[in-house]
């Protein structure tokens, strides 16, 4: 397969994540991750977990459906859709996390139906062959080339398959759709996340 260079575009959104990976730099380093792993459990446990009296209000839509990323980049030319690609893991919590808890919100989920092209990665798959751009690669390679290093990771793509921007972690429910509308509406073209926050989000 052909090596993929770096696919990173001028624009990364720099929300910080509910969930960021831990880096190890002193010999307390093995403590820190128990410590980690201990909290880690605690959170996700869901009697421990608080409510979010947002999303306790209103009846969940089902999970999504999640198109092969060739799959979605063909839709993409006919539909002039953005193309939304989740990176994920089989053994990522906050990949579960995001799918159950935020891409079932209704009103998120029909804003993200209306207005992207969804596809997917398997962050962990270095079997397969996908082809991209004119490169050959597995689902590793890519998500790699598109500058995912921990999952979940979203990444935008315009219709044709150019990188626009990746959004890196786990993001609640109202941050997640602040930066859905800034991309799906296009506001990335002309301003700012921060200035499109600024006006509101409109």
């Amino acid at each position: 397969m052909t090596a993929c260079p770096s696919l990173d575009g001028p624009t990364v959104l720099n929300l910080r994540p509910r969930f960021m990976p831990l880096s190890c730099t002193d010999s307390s380093c093995p403590i820190r991750v128990l410590l980690f792993l201990a909290i880690m459990a605690f959170v996700m446990n869901p009697s421990h977990a608080q409510t979010d009296p947002v999303m306790d209000a209103v009846e969940l839509a089902p999970q999504l459906k999640w198109p092969a990323f060739p799959d979605a980049l063909e839709a993409a030319v006919a539909s002039e859709r953005i193309v939304l690609v989740d990176v994920w893991s089989h053994t990522c919590g906050w990949c579960r996390k995001q799918q159950e808890e935020v891409y079932t919100q209704p009103d998120l989920q029909a804003f993200l139906l209306e207005t992207f092209e969804l596809g997917r990665l398997d962050i962990d798959q270095d079997s397969d062959t996908l082809s991209y751009r004119g490169y050959t690669m597995s689902s590793q390679m890519l998500s790699a080339g598109f500058g995912a290093t921990a999952t979940p990771t979203t990444i935008f793509l315009e219709p044709d398959g150019q990188y626009i921007t990746r959004l890196q972690g786990f993001h609640a429910y109202e941050d997640f759709f602040n930066v859905l509308r800034f991309i799906g509406t296009e506001s990335f073209r002309e301003m700012s996340f921060e200035d499109f926050m600024a006006s509101d989000g409109d």
